[in-house]
């Protein structure tokens, strides 16, 4: 028996030796003829090989159809647990995100704030959100300057981060420009109109006031209107916003000016060329109403009694016409 090396190893024998018959023709004497020895594997090896082969692929399909099935077993099971637990592991992710980088020192440990006189400090380290992030890598500087930047008395503000573990915060305050009484409550409006908070009880502002719904948003229009009119300015007490539509404007002495819609301008003009109703700022309450155009009537604010001042708006002049 001898062993073939390659890649395949097998055994292999030679058959016994077979007696050579001899030739039928005269030559046959001539030529000895060699004996032939035939190489044949045998049959059962050859049985051996193709089932191995065989058995090899199925073994990988089994295999694999047994790894799909374990892939969708699991997934069956696992995802539901996952789902429940997926809360539990994010927390304890992050927890452990955290202490790892506060012991790196990029911790958040102190916040400095400068610039607020009326804002609240507790709403400002609020909008930070600290009590969630409290590491460098989590905060958000951008959505924190929003929170910031929506709390009432912030108009602007700036984040700067101090390594190790230290935030500095800058703000710029709105200005009031007016107070607005609403029913019983008196507010701090800025210029755009937006509501800052109450107004402190110890009241130090010196501000116009204005009343009603709809007047802190539109009163900022009205007041650069009156400011073209210092006769008129000099006496005024306060302005009230009727039915969300026009202003009436009423002085120090209780003399109350009707200005029509989106004619706040044309009024006071009308009003100041008006010499007759002069005396109405600083004498008896009258009332001045100019809401039809090129027209102003006077009437006493505490009587039926009424006066109508045709105006010729080329002259200034007017005539006076009394009736009951």
């Amino acid at each position: 028996m001898q062993q073939i090396a390659g890649m395949q190893r097998f055994w292999w024998r030679a058959q016994d030796e077979q007696t050579p018959e001899p030739l039928a023709t005269r030559h046959s004497q001539a030529r000895p003829v060699r004996p032939v020895t035939a190489l044949q594997i045998p049959r059962g090896e050859r049985r051996f090989r193709k089932s191995r082969r065989a058995s090899r692929r199925l073994r990988k399909m089994a295999l694999i159809v047994g790894a799909l099935f374990l892939v969708a077993g699991g997934a069956a099971v696992f995802l539901p647990l996952h789902r429940l637990r997926s809360i539990d592991l994010g927390r304890t992710f992050d927890v452990e995100a955290n202490a790892l980088m506060i012991a790196a020192g990029f911790g958040i440990n102190q916040v400095n704030v400068s610039g607020q006189h009326y804002a609240v400090d507790n709403d400002i380290y609020d909008a930070l959100d600290l009590t969630n992030v409290k590491t460098f890598a989590a905060f958000d500087s951008e959505a924190a300057l929003k929170r910031i930047e929506r709390i009432p008395w912030i108009d602007k503000a700036q984040i700067t981060r101090v390594y190790p573990g230290t935030l500095d915060i800058v703000v710029r305050e709105r200005a009031p420009a007016v107070i607005w009484t609403r029913g019983n409550e008196n507010y701090l409006v800025d210029a755009t109109g937006r509501v800052l908070g109450p107004v402190p009880a110890a009241n130090g502002w010196a501000l116009p006031r204005v009343v009603g719904e709809g007047a802190q948003g539109d009163a900022t229009l009205m007041l650069a209107a009156l400011h073209q009119y210092p006769a008129i300015e000099s006496q005024y007490a306060y302005a009230e916003r009727v039915a969300e539509r026009r202003w009436r404007i009423v002085l120090k002495n209780g003399t109350a000016l009707e200005l029509g819609a989106d004619r706040e301008i044309e009024g006071l003009e009308e009003i100041a060329r008006a010499r007759s109703v002069t005396p109405a700022f600083k004498g008896a309450p009258m009332i001045i109403d100019v809401r039809t155009p090129g027209r102003i009537a006077i009437r006493p604010a505490d009587s039926k009694l009424a006066r109508t001042a045709g105006l010729d708006k080329s002259s200034g002049a007017s005539t006076v016409i009394s009736s009951r």
